[in-house]
């Protein structure tokens, strides 16, 4: 496995929630939309998306047909796979006000 990543310390604290939709990732300089499967209120893994620098500051946009409005968060990128698996660990330091309660309703 070729894994890079900031620390291996992080471990899952929170469940996920299986979910379908779109997820757009932002830094400063790029757009990326990629397929949502699913999420926590810790983080996410973004799928091929392996351009972003490890600890690069991200904003994260979830959308998916179930939801009354999207998801937001900011996080770092903590890890890049790229064996079986391609794309980036985000771990979030920030999510909007509703995340928690949307989440939730979702799980």
């Amino acid at each position: 496995m070729n894994v890079t990543t900031l620390d291996y310390s992080m471990r899952r604290r929170h469940p996920r929630v299986e979910m379908v939709g779109r997820v757009f990732v932002h830094n400063e300089e790029h757009l990326y939309i990629a397929p949502l499967h699913n999420i926590s209120l810790g983080g996410i893994f973004i799928e091929r998306v392996v351009t972003i620098d490890i600890g690069q500051e991200v904003k994260v946009v979830v959308k998916a047909p179930g939801l009354t409005e999207p998801i937001q968060a900011i996080g770092r990128v903590v890890r890049i796979e790229r064996g079986e698996r391609i794309g980036s660990a985000i771990q979030f330091h920030w999510i909007g006000p509703r995340f928690e309660e949307i989440l939730c309703s979702q799980g």
